[in-house]
Parts: C-alpha cells; sequence; structure tokens
C-alpha cells in the first residue's frame, strides 16, 4: 500500500519506519528541512527496538505535491495544535476517496481537519491513542520503546470506519473499531495522564529540571487521585452524549497489559514494566501541557458545559495550567464552536458524527 506520513518528528518517524518495514511504499511530509534531510540521505529511516531494520522511504519532502497524490492513506502525525496547519497545507493535493488518519487525533482531531478540509469527499478517520512509546536517538532515526496491543479507529461519518479499517489495519494489525469519532475523541487518555501530574509537579519541574521520573517519582498516590477525578469528568461527559468510555485504569489494562485495582499501583507498574525511565520535562513548555490542555482538556470542559455536565476540576487544572505558562490555553483550545459543534444537543452532536 502507498502510506504518506505528514510530520516526521518523533511519532511520524516511528510510524514511517513501521510502515516501510512491513513493506509498504512509503513518502514522508515535512515543513522542517532538518527532518526531511537526514531521510532523503540515507534513502530510509533506521529503525530500533521492539522492531529492527532499515525501512526506505521513496520520497521525503518539503512538499506536500510530492507526496499527498501518491498515497492511499495519508497518516497526519503531527502535535494537536499543529494539525489544522497541516491539513490545510496538503488539502490542495487531495483527491476524493484519499483517507487522512489523525494519529491520534488527541480529542476532536477529525472533527477538526474534516472543518478545515471543507470537502466531505475527503474521508477523515482519527485513532484513539498513539500505538508507539518512541524516541529519536539520532536524526532520521527511530527507537520503539513500547507498541499498544489494541487502539481504536474511527472516521467521520461513522458508517465509513469500516472501509478506513481496511486499509489501517493492514499496516497496524492491531486496530479495531471504534464506535465514532466522539468514542475515540473521548477516549483519548494524554490529558489525563498529563495534565494533572505536569500542575502538581510544577515546582518539582522548575527546581529539578527534569531530573526525576515523572510516573515513577511524580505520581503519588494524592496526584493518581486526581487524576482519577479528572478521568471521572471525562467519562461524565461521555455519559452525557450517550456513549461509554474506558476509564483509565481498565484502558491501562487492555492496552498494555497491566491488569490492577488501584490507578496509582497500575502507573507504577506501566513506569516498571512497559515504559522504563520516563524523566520528567525539564520545562513546564511541553507538549504534556502546551498540546494535551488544549487538544485534550479543553475540548472536554467544553462539551461538558454545553451539555450541563460538572467538570469544575478539569477546568480548574486548565486555568492552573495557563497561569504556570502565562498563556491562554483555553483561547487556543478546540471548544465546540471551533469543532463545529456549537449550541447543539447531545442528539445533535451524535447525529453530526454518524451515530444516531
Amino acid at each position: 500500500m502507498r502510506v504518506a506520513v505528514v510530520g516526521v518528528g518523533v511519532g511520524g518517524l516511528a510510524v514511517a519506519g513501521h510502515a516501510g518495514l512491513g513493506g509498504h511504499e512509503v513518502r514522508v511530509l515535512d515543513v522542517r528541512s532538518e527532518a526531511v534531510v537526514p531521510i532523503q540521505q540515507a534513502g530510509g529511516i533506521r529503525v530500533t527496538g521492539k522492531e529492527e531494520g532499515f525501512a526506505s522511504v521513496v520520497e521525503a519532502s518539503l512538499d506536500p505535491a510530492t507526496v499527498i497524490p501518491h498515497a492511499d492513506l495519508v497518516v497526519l502525525v503531527t502535535q494537536g495544535q499543529d494539525q489544522s496547519a497541516a491539513a490545510a497545507s496538503i488539502a490542495p493535493h487531495l483527491s476524493p476517496g484519499q483517507v487522512v488518519l489523525v494519529k491520534p487525533g488527541c480529542t476532536g482531531g477529525a472533527l477538526e481537519v474534516a472543518e478545515v478540509l471543507g470537502d466531505p469527499r475527503f474521508l477523515v478517520a482519527e485513532t484513539d491513542a498513539f500505538v508507539f512509546g518512541c524516541s529519536n536517538p539520532r536524526p532520521g532515526e527511530s527507537h520503539i520503546a513500547s507498541i499498544k496491543q489494541h487502539f481504536g479507529v474511527a472516521a467521520l461519518p461513522a458508517d465509513k470506519t469500516d472501509d478506513v479499517l481496511d486499509l489501517v489495519t493492514d499496516v497496524f494489525p492491531q486496530a479495531t473499531r471504534a464506535a465514532d469519532v466522539l468514542h475515540t475523541s473521548l477516549q483519548n487518555m494524554n490529558a489525563i495522564l498529563h495534565l494533572a501530574p505536569m500542575v502538581m509537579n510544577a515546582g518539582r519541574i522548575e527546581h529539578e529540571g527534569g531530573r526525576f521520573d515523572l510516573y515513577g517519582d511524580g505520581v503519588t498516590p494524592s496526584v493518581a487521585a486526581v487524576m482519577a477525578a479528572t478521568d471521572g469528568e471525562r467519562m461524565a461527559v461521555a455519559l452525557a452524549l450517550g456513549i461509554e468510555v474506558r476509564p483509565l485504569l481498565e484502558w491501562i489494562g487492555v492496552s498494555y497489559g497491566v491488569e490492577e485495582t488501584d490507578l496509582h499501583t497500575a502507573i507504577q507498574r506501566l513506569h516498571h514494566d512497559v515504559y522504563g525511565p520516563s524523566p520528567a520535562p525539564t520545562t513546564l513548555e511541553h507538549r504534556y501541557l502546551l498540546e494535551d490542555v488544549p487538544c485534550g482538556s479543553v475540548p472536554v470542559v467544553s462539551l461538558g458545559e454545553q451539555l450541563g455536565v460538572a467538570v469544575d476540576l478539569t477546568g480548574r487544572c486548565i486555568h492552573l495550567a495557563s497561569r504556570l505558562l502565562g498563556r491562554d490555553l483555553w483561547g487556543s483550545g478546540r471548544t465546540t464552536a471551533r469543532l463545529g459543534l456549537a449550541n447543539l444537543s447531545a442528539a445533535e452532536i451524535r447525529a453530526r458524527v454518524g451515530s444516531g
């Protein structure tokens, strides 16, 4: 299959490397020459860790015209706050019937990308999680430390999901069908995993400069309790929409095979048995806040407020993160207005995504 990967940062390198090792015809696109040139020079991507080998890349380019028209599956692997700009850059080069997979969609990724593309002939889908735990040891190289056992995929509208899944499972066999993009969006766990640990360890991050483990050291029982409470608000929003999503504790078990009865113990096992050392960010100016708040926490709170759900704790964490960073994360976030869902009832929102 012909696969185009848009964005070859840490995640995009892993996706492109994995696809290339799987025998697919891979092209990659980025706006940064420092990301593209090493792949051009090597003719591909060196992959180490859970997968090993050299993945050939047919084209590594700064120009979407040389990449996008030649793909059956376009995988958008940028940070959440960059997804709309990436979608705008590839839109003139898409053809009807091409599939754009937002991986991961964070919360509302497919909805936002579809709004930007503005053409229902382009099939947009998203995943509920990123499949790899990975790093970029050297330019043009990917180290894959962990691989999720399962992740969900949904298309917009939902009745196109099976068509998308036929393509996606050719590259990622562990992909499973999710009911719709509300499920994939509200199953996004990044904000739950990162927001509370970051704001509750803000002083330590600034003082120690990352010289501690965010999960192993930073997620104490009290931090885990706040994570569980924000997770409860996420599930309440899902319930108001008439959908059921997994709690974080169950999600950890399904995704990684780590089954425990309490969240703190599960996070510690995730740290020791799966992730390994996970040094805390050296600064608060990190994607755990810059991406996961506007593209994860904000849409949950915006939906909750619109539907009359109590989301006070998550909302306070957003305001605290904004104050810590000195910027308005709400103003740059995925509100229901930005996602094309403003003033809609739960039933109307479900109809918008094709689930009722």
